[in-house]
């Protein structure tokens, strides 16, 4: 039987469309993803797993927060899940604490409704990936099916499509994911 949260955010995704930003907001979400981008590659330069540490743990706290992100939060989840190692660090960090991935999801669907082009393929595919973990297959079939609309060679949404036309059981992905420690993921042993 599926909950209240599951059914809206099973709606959101069936009618998953780019909201129509004003052209301020455009402007504010694009100068802030210009902005984030290169204040992480500035910092990746420096000192690769900080940066990484330092993201993953900014947007995981934020991500606990109910409220809307802003833009800023906005540029800072999307750069951060463009990035493999950092993407998988915070999956590793969501894999431990299970009670917080339906706020997630429900942020998630959100920024992938705001977002550019190139950032939502890896919103969705790290909905799915929730999704999946939460034991929700129709539901990750459908976000994952976005991401591959939306980029169709985007690696992670292709191994989940395999793994669920395979009907490969989410208990593999969860002991994936387990399996690798956190450093690893932002280090790139993943």
């Amino acid at each position: 039987m599926k909950n209240k949260t599951e059914e809206q955010i099973q709606d959101q995704v069936l009618d998953l469309v780019t909201h129509a930003l004003s052209a301020d907001q455009i402007e504010q979400r694009d100068s802030q993803i210009l902005s984030i981008a290169k204040a992480f590659a500035e910092a990746i330069a420096v000192d690769a797993y900080q940066a990484r540490d330092q993201l993953v743990t900014e947007m995981f706290a934020r991500l606990q927060l109910a409220t809307e992100l802003n833009w800023q939060e906005h540029a800072q989840l999307c750069i951060g899940l463009n990035d493999i190692r950092t993407r998988d660090g915070l999956l590793r960090m969501l894999h431990d604490a299970p009670e917080l991935r339906s706020q997630f999801q429900s942020h998630l669907i959100r920024e992938v409704s705001r977002a550019q082009q190139d950032f939502a393929a890896p919103l969705a595919t790290v909905f799915a990936g929730i999704a999946w973990l939460e034991g929700e297959r129709q539901l990750t079939r459908l976000a994952v099916d976005h991401a591959l609309e939306i980029d169709s060679s985007y690696s992670l949404a292709q191994l989940l499509d395999i793994a669920l036309r395979h009907d490969v059981p989410a208990s593999v992905w969860s002991s994936s994911l387990a399996a690798v420690s956190f450093d690893a993921c932002l280090k790139g042993a993943a």
